[in-house]
């Protein structure tokens, strides 16, 4: 088998294992025959779903690249597992061989540590666990839907277990809220001042799957016969899609009260981990980082000049690529702008160098490849290395090392036709800037009407960390490079 691997244990002789036959072994490996040091022949390992990030507590197993029977080493890819941050290879460590495939492809939610395949040996060892399972857990393929069942089951008790009083407190802001989510009222706990109920009190309840009412309530037959006396088509339309033609209490009410039409044609869109995770942490973002919001309007004809110039020369630049170079000599210029908040020492503390996130779409969600030392980095360096990273991004080729971490983002859709958007910050880093797109303005020169070529850029702060001074020496460098690009090939 050549170099012994971590998880092979010792054998011991018959005798051993015989006086030890009745005591269960307490390694991680499982045999046939409890003992105490696992002297049977047939050891194999369990190899449990990986925690492949950092924060990372479920996963979905997109790909098996491995089939039972199957000869496999250190460095072998057993599976496409798809985490909180990207879909990633995940690396088999032993030698041996596969006896078994406990979950099968496309199975969602699979806690970290949730058996899902086994390891033995020796090749003949495979067929003695043909329809093994894990003792007590009915199999690794029910732990796999056991998240779901619960969340489905706690789903269906909280309106008991969460129900507010009926005369709690609502504003029009949770009123407005209760309505677009179609909940009632008494199936959200109040937290607020004498039993008042929270826009919080609502994402809470929303984020812990309480679900709208299956039907409409007897009361509802008290409506106007003229209400009830409606063409049947407008009855066939969603709730979120007919016309408002009441105060905003009745339209609150009406929202809550409809259930979709029978027989109507839904179709749920599966949600990746990377969405899970993106929803839960901008919703925390928005809830407990005060965003600032400053913009800035910039000069890009320099640009153009300049990208006209290297690309006669074989050299191949974007806007975006120039962004990234003068956002990060700006943040060079600016160390204030280069930090993060520290919730333990509840002051802002500096990052150690300008490493700038670019956010890029995938099918599964946006994930964020980072340009480390951006600001010591050539402009045609930034340009190649960005295309390399971007590309394997949406291929789910990215290493975690190459994701996580960064101290400053930026979200560009100037590509897309917008002008200006305010992105949501990315913790644990203080800032994004919001790039939109190029735009002709017209401005006097010399007395005379002239086209300029300029667009907007909006920082998002933490206004913990940046206040409007700083925030504005940042945007005043960024300008500033942008407008006088050939710094940048310095």
């Amino acid at each position: 088998m050549g170099q012994q691997s971590p998880f092979e244990h010792r054998r011991q002789p018959a005798a051993a294992a015989a006086a030890a036959a009745a005591v269960r072994c307490p390694t991680r490996c499982l045999c046939l025959t409890p003992h105490r040091a696992c002297a049977s022949p047939n050891v194999l390992q369990e190899l449990a779903m990986p925690a492949l990030s950092p924060t990372m507590s479920q996963g979905n197993l997109v790909a098996w690249h491995v089939k039972e029977g199957q000869a496999v080493g250190p460095g072998d890819v057993l599976a496409d597992v798809e985490t909180d941050k990207a879909t990633l290879s995940w690396e088999n460590q032993d030698e041996g061989f596969v006896a078994r495939l406990l979950v099968p492809e496309g199975a969602r939610d699979i806690a970290v540590g949730t058996p899902v395949a086994l390891l033995v040996d020796e090749e003949e060892q495979v067929a003695a666990f043909k329809d093994y399972a894990p003792a007590g857990a009915g199999g690794a393929a029910a732990a796999a839907e056991a998240p779901a069942a619960a969340a489905a089951a706690e789903a269906e008790a909280a309106p008991a277990a969460q129900a507010a009083p009926r005369n709690s407190r609502i504003g029009p802001a949770v009123r407005t809220l209760l309505a677009e989510s179609g909940l009632l009222a008494e199936a959200v706990t109040p937290t607020g001042p004498r039993g008042m109920i929270t826009k919080g009190d609502v994402l809470a309840a929303i984020a812990a799957g309480v679900k709208p009412p299956a039907a409409v309530k007897p009361a509802a037959a008290a409506k106007p016969a003229a209400a009830a006396a409606a063409p049947q088509q407008q009855q066939q339309q969603p709730p979120a899609a007919a016309k408002p033609a009441a105060p905003a209490a009745a339209a609150s009410a009406a929202a809550a009260a409809s259930p979709p039409p029978a027989g109507a044609a839904y179709t749920d869109i599966p949600n990746s981990q990377i969405r899970k995770v993106i929803a839960k942490r901008l919703l925390e973002s928005k809830q407990s980082i005060p965003h600032l919001y400053v913009s800035a309007d910039v000069d890009l004809d320099g640009i153009g000049g300049l990208r006209e110039a290297l690309k006669a020369q074989g050299t191949k630049v974007s806007v975006n690529d120039c962004v990234i170079k003068a956002a990060a000599l700006a943040l060079a210029e600016v160390p204030a702008a280069n930090a993060y908040w520290d919730a333990g020492q509840e002051a802002a503390v500096a990052a150690p160098s300008v490493d700038i996130s670019i956010a890029v779409a995938t099918d599964s969600g946006l994930i964020t490849p980072i340009i480390r030392g951006a600001d010591k980095k050539s402009l045609a360096a930034i340009a190649a290395e960005i295309r390399e990273l971007a590309g394997r991004a949406r291929a789910n080729k990215l290493k975690p090392e190459e994701f996580l971490g960064g101290s400053f983002s930026i979200s560009n859709l100037g590509m897309f036709g917008v002008d200006q958007f305010y992105a949501i910050i990315n913790p644990p880093q203080a800032c994004i800037m919001a790039v939109g797109g190029a735009r002709q303005v017209a401005v006097m020169r010399g007395g005379a009407p002239a086209a300029k070529s300029q667009m907007t850029v909006t920082l998002s702060a933490d206004n913990r960390v940046y206040d409007g001074e700083v925030a504005s020496h940042f945007l005043a460098a960024f300008s500033r490079h942008m407008a006088n690009p050939y710094a940048l090939l310095l």
